[in-house]
């Protein structure tokens, strides 16, 4: 059996073949797409392939599995670690890769199901349209202040009246100017609204995701991101290796008898540790009916700070939403 690196790239991949006994069989540069790889690989037999983790690795991952092969997606974070070197071309990468494949030497990745890689790129796509209409927002108000215009503090639905209101009495000129960025404002906030109301519609159907709303400030996109990214509950045999997986816990640097515990690794899926961080926030500041987890986190915001009260909250939901997966009970508000 033959060992195959390939280092995935828009327009080309490189693909290095070795043997088992570590020597180089064939290198060579296709074309990234379907024909490209079916027309690359013919010749080969199956062989294990080695691929990082990236946009284009699971469409890669089915096309390569589809000609015979088996396919590893692995943690490019750790093969970084792993391959230390101060001269990076794509041939190399490659050859690199094909050496872990026959060593081994590899952090292996979870390959997200269909559904879970759909709900994604839905919430990539809410949160694409949110920060449209944030940033939109905030170049509004910067050429409004030009004029010593300031809006002050606005709701979102008054937003667009608010401010066609103080350009007409104060710089009718910017009118014409400022038309075409609150129509973009407008289409992204409603479109993010619309995909919201879609993703609560989902989220009452969805037997799982209504337990895990059961948590205190565990909403529709905290819940569906939660299923997206963890997918299957049981590759983690403790919930505590949930934290860890997601970036919520501190970085340590060990020397002999010294150890510093820096801030949080922020390693893992970021969009859902940021929303386990706001609905922690949402917890500490907002809800009002009190619970064991929210009255825990008050007095570790009173010792601590807010910023680390919040992460460690955040941290304890990673925990509880996996125990409500596993167990199928839902959040016990009484219990201590």
């Amino acid at each position: 059996m033959n060992y195959c690196g390939i280092d995935l790239a828009s327009k080309a991949s490189a693909v290095c073949v070795m043997d088992l006994g570590g020597e180089i069989v064939r290198e060579d540069v296709i074309p990234t797409d379907e024909d490209g790889y079916r027309n690359g690989l013919k010749n080969e037999e199956p062989m294990q392939i080695v691929i990082e983790a990236s946009p284009l690795a699971e469409w890669a991952a089915r096309v390569l599995e589809q000609l015979g092969h088996q396919v590893v997606v692995i943690d490019p974070r750790r093969a970084k670690a792993v391959i230390c070197t101060k001269k990076k071309t794509d041939k190399l990468d490659a050859r690199n890769l094909a050496r872990m494949s026959r060593t081994g030497w590899y952090t292996q990745v979870h390959r997200k199901s269909g559904e879970a890689r759909l709900s994604r790129s839905e919430l990539k796509a809410r949160q694409g349209l949110v920060e449209t209409a944030n940033a939109m927002s905030a170049r509004i108000r910067g050429l409004l202040r030009a004029h010593g215009i300031k809006l002050g503090s606005v709701s979102e639905g008054e937003f667009e009246n608010r401010v066609l209101e103080r350009v007409s009495t104060q710089a009718p000129d910017l009118k014409t100017l400022l038309r075409p960025l609150l129509k973009i404002w407008r289409e992204a906030t409603r479109s993010a609204e619309r995909m919201y109301r879609r993703l609560r519609c989902q989220s009452r159907r969805d037997p799982l995701r209504q337990r895990l709303m059961s948590v205190p400030s565990v909403g529709p996109a905290v819940a569906t991101a939660y299923v997206a990214t963890i997918d299957d509950p049981t590759r983690f045999s403790r919930s505590d290796q949930v934290p860890a997986y997601l970036g919520l816990v501190p970085g340590v640097r060990q020397s002999g008898e010294v150890e510093y515990r820096d801030s949080i690794t922020k390693e893992g899926d970021g969009l859902l540790r940021w929303l386990l961080v706001e609905a922690a926030h949402v917890l500490l500041t907002r809800t009002r009916k009190s619970c064991a987890l929210k009255r825990w986190g008050l007095r570790l915001q009173a010792k601590k700070g807010a910023g680390k009260a919040k992460v460690a909250v955040a941290r304890k939901l990673a925990m509880i939403l996996h125990r409500i997966w596993l167990t199928g009970e839902p959040f016990d508000w009484q219990r201590a």
